[in-house]
C-alpha cells in the first residue's frame, strides 16, 4: 500500500522543536533527541517528508554534518527511513505498529482483570429523577407510537423537532429535512463512513483524536492521516496544506472541547477554517459530543464554523451521551437535505437508527436538559478544579485545564505511557495510553485522565498513578 506523505518545510522546525540546545550531548544528540520527542509526541506525523540536510543546517545555524550525524541516530533508532532519490521520512519502529488494534480491543481489560478503579471510559452519571420521569412518560405514549404508519429510519416526530430546536437557537436554521437521527453518535460516523469511505479512502483526523472514531475509520478500511494539534489548538495553516497534498475523502475535526485534550477552537480559527474549507473536495465532519459540556463561566456558545449556503461537504454530528444519559443511544447527522436523503436511503440506516422506545424517552429528556446541564456543568467543574489541583502538585507531568469536555490531557515527562499504564494496573488502576488516541501510534508521553468520578475516587486514582509512576523509575 502506498503512503502517504507530507513534506515539512525547513521554516517550521525552529518552532516546531522549541529550544532544543539546552541540555546535554553533542548538537547532534540533542537536535535528534527534540526531533525524537516530536515524533512521539505527534507533532512530526509520520510519514513526514523531512527537510534536505542543508535546508535544516541553513535554517537552525547549524554544519550540515551535525544535521547528518543527527540524521544517522534517528535512522539507527528506526525513527527516520531514508531512501536514494526520495529523501528521509518519518517512520516508527515496527513494534509500535502491532499497538494499533481497535480501540474495543483493550477497553475490556480493567474489568478482567479486577481493577476497582476504571478510567477508560469518560462518562457522567445519569440524571436519575429526570430519567425516571422521561422513561414513565415515554412507556405510556409507546403504545400510539407503535401504531403509527411513519416507518421511515431515522425520524422520530417530537425528538426530531427538539433536536432542530438546539441548532435554532444557536443561529443554525434547521428543519425535518436537515436532520437524521441515529442510535449514537458513532452510528452516524458508521452511516458516514459507509457512503463515503471505500477501501485505502484517506481521513485526516486531528492528533490526538477520538479513538471510537478511528477505530471506525480503521473498520471501513481507510487511511488516517495525522494533523498535529498544538499545544494552544489547531494549526488552520498546516491543516490546509494537508488537504492539498492528501486529498482525503473525509476530514473528521472535534473543534468544541476536544477529545481528549478539552481544547477549544478559537473564533479566529473558526473562521478561517470556514474560508479555506471552500476550496477543497472533502466531507467534514464536525464531531460535536462535548459540544454541550462548556465549563466556561457565564460563556455563550462557541460559534459554528461557517459554511457556504448550499454547501453538502459539510455536516454536524451530535449526541446526547454525554450531555444527558450515555445509556440513551441517540444520536444524530445534521447537514444539507440532499446528503441526509442519500444516507436515509442506505440499507444501514435503518439499522443504525433509534428506536421507538429511545426516541420517546430522549424527547421527553430533552425537556429537562437545561436544568440537567446546569447541574452537570457546575459538578464537572468542581471535579476539574479538584483533579487539576491533585495533579499540578506532580513534578513528572504537566497539563493545560482543560476549558470542557470531560477529561484532562497529562503529558509525562520522563515516561513512557503504555509502561506506566501497564504498572497502575498492577495496582488496580485502569488507564488508556496516548498512543490509543494517535493515528500513527505515537503519543507515548499522553494520558487522558477523566475528571467524572467523584473526588474521593480520584484522590484514590491520583495516589495510585504516582505509586505507579515511583515503581516504574525504580525498576
Amino acid at each position: 500500500m502506498d503512503r502517504v506523505v507530507r513534506r515539512v518545510p525547513a521554516s517550521r522546525f525552529p518552532r516546531l522543536l522549541g529550544d532544543w540546545r539546552a541540555g546535554g550531548g553533542t548538537l547532534a544528540r540533542r537536535l535528534a533527541d527534540a526531533m525524537e520527542k516530536a515524533v512521539h509526541d505527534g507533532r512530526l506525523p509520520l510519514d513526514s517528508l523531512l527537510p534536505a540536510e542543508r535546508l535544516l543546517a541553513e535554517e537552525l545555524g547549524l554544519a550540515r554534518g551535525t544535521v547528518a550525524a543527527s540524521y544517522q541516530i534517528l535512522r539507527a533508532e528506526q525513527l527516520v527511513v531514508t531512501r536514494t532519490g526520495s529523501g528521509s521520512t518519518v517512520s516508527l519502529p515496527s513494534r509500535r505498529h502491532d499497538r494499533l488494534s481497535p480501540w474495543a480491543s483493550d477497553r475490556g481489560k480493567a474489568g478482567r482483570n479486577g481493577a476497582p478503579l476504571d478510567l477508560t471510559v469518560a462518562e457522567p452519571a445519569a440524571p436519575f429523577d429526570e430519567l425516571l420521569k422521561a422513561v414513565r412518560e415515554a412507556t405510556d405514549a409507546l403504545p400510539a407510537v407503535l401504531l403509527e404508519k411513519d416507518s421511515r429510519p431515522g425520524h422520530g416526530g417530537a425528538l426530531h423537532a427538539g433536536v432542530a430546536g438546539l441548532y435554532d437557537a444557536e443561529g443554525l436554521a434547521t428543519e425535518e429535512a436537515h436532520l437524521l437521527l441515529t442510535s449514537g453518535a458513532d452510528a452516524a460516523l458508521s452511516l458516514l463512513s459507509s457512503a463515503y469511505l471505500r477501501p485505502n479512502s484517506r481521513v485526516v483526523l486531528d492528533s490526538p483524536t477520538y479513538p471510537g472514531a478511528l477505530a471506525l475509520f480503521r473498520s471501513a478500511d481507510a487511511r488516517p492521516v495525522s494533523q498535529p494539534l498544538t499545544p494552544t489548538g489547531w494549526d488552520i495553516s498546516a491543516l490546509d496544506r494537508t488537504l492539498t497534498a492528501v486529498r482525503p475523502s473525509l476530514t473528521y475535526l472535534i473543534p468544541d472541547f476536544h477529545n481528549p485534550t478539552g481544547l477549544l477552537m478559537d473564533e479566529g480559527d473558526r473562521t478561517e477554517l470556514g474560508r479555506r474549507l471552500h476550496s477543497h473536495d472533502t466531507l467534514v465532519v464536525f464531531d460535536e459530543t462535548m459540544r454541550d459540556l462548556d465549563l466556561r463561566e457565564g460563556a455563550t456558545p462557541p460559534t459554528r464554523v461557517a459554511a457556504r449556503a448550499g454547501n453538502q461537504n459539510v455536516v454536524h454530528v451530535g449526541s446526547l451521551s454525554k450531555s444527558l444519559w450515555p445509556g440513551l443511544r441517540v444520536g444524530w447527522i445534521r447537514g444539507h437535505p440532499a446528503l441526509v436523503r442519500r444516507l436515509a436511503a442506505l440499507p444501514l440506516a435503518a439499522a443504525l437508527a433509534p428506536s421507538p422506545f429511545d426516541r420517546l424517552v430522549a424527547a421527553r429528556l430533552l425537556e429537562h436538559r437545561q436544568a440537567v446541564l446546569d447541574r452537570r456543568r457546575a459538578q464537572l467543574a468542581l471535579r476539574r478544579n479538584h483533579l487539576a489541583a491533585r495533579l499540578s502538585a506532580l513534578t513528572w507531568c504537566r497539563f493545560q485545564v482543560p476549558q470542557g469536555g470531560l477529561s484532562l490531557w497529562l503529558e509525562l515527562l520522563d515516561a513512557d505511557s503504555r509502561h506506566l499504564t501497564d504498572q497502575a494496573a498492577r495496582l488496580g488502576l485502569a488507564l488508556t495510553p496516548g498512543f490509543r488516541f494517535s493515528p500513527d501510534g505515537a503519543l507515548d508521553r499522553y494520558l487522558r485522565i477523566p475528571f467524572t468520578l467523584p473526588a474521593e475516587a480520584m484522590d484514590t486514582a491520583v495516589d495510585r498513578l504516582v505509586e505507579a509512576h515511583g515503581a516504574l523509575k525504580a525498576t
